[in-house]
């Protein structure tokens, strides 16, 4: 009787604690102001951050994505949960000289869902799943790619290509077994 009551407190005392979360770095915090800030985040990305449904991911960095010596800021915006990554931004002060510096999105990708990125030198891959029916959450059948390239004339990134490659769920060739499959 005496462990069943511990469980019962212990349980109680865990469902009425708040859900533990790391303080902020304060590249988050300049992070996720600059991106609040900006007059064309999306209502719903500027919603997130203020409410706190959303942060600025940890894994967010800097790498010289624009080319200019430079580092600029890679800031991943996530829920948590298993929508994943749902924004991404490059913050950068590319072309700014003198003591009035400050970042401004140079790339804004704002509706993703599970997105991954991968850096190529200064080209951004984006990767999200394409599901068919019967995929599990795991194992999409589809990957859309998607490459990202700074154009220093317009300040801005481009995309450079789209392409939708085989995915972990993708049905192999007779005989072959999936990734899933071989788990």
């Amino acid at each position: 009787m005496r462990t069943r009551v511990a469980l019962v407190t212990t349980a109680a005392a865990l469902a009425a604690a708040p859900a533990a979360t790391a303080e902020p770095t304060p590249s988050q915090k300049l992070f996720r102001d600059t991106v609040v800030k900006d007059r064309r985040t999306t209502a719903e990305v500027r919603s997130m951050l203020r409410t706190h449904t959303g942060f600025v991911d940890r894994r967010s960095g800097y790498a010289d994505v624009t080319g200019d010596g430079r580092a600029d800021a890679l800031v991943l915006v996530t829920t948590g949960g298993a929508a994943g990554t749902v924004a991404l931004y490059v913050l950068s002060t590319h072309g700014q000289t003198g003591a009035g510096t400050k970042l401004r999105a140079a790339l804004r990708l704002q509706r993703l869902h599970r997105a991954t990125l991968q850096l190529h030198e200064t080209t951004i891959t984006v990767t999200e799943p394409r599901w068919a029916p019967g995929n599990d959450l795991c194992c999409p059948a589809k990957l859309r790619e998607r490459d990202y390239a700074f154009a220093p004339a317009r300040r801005a990134f481009v995309r450079t290509a789209d392409r939708v490659v085989d995915g972990p769920g993708a049905k192999a060739a007779p005989g072959d077994r999936t990734p899933a499959a071989a788990a």
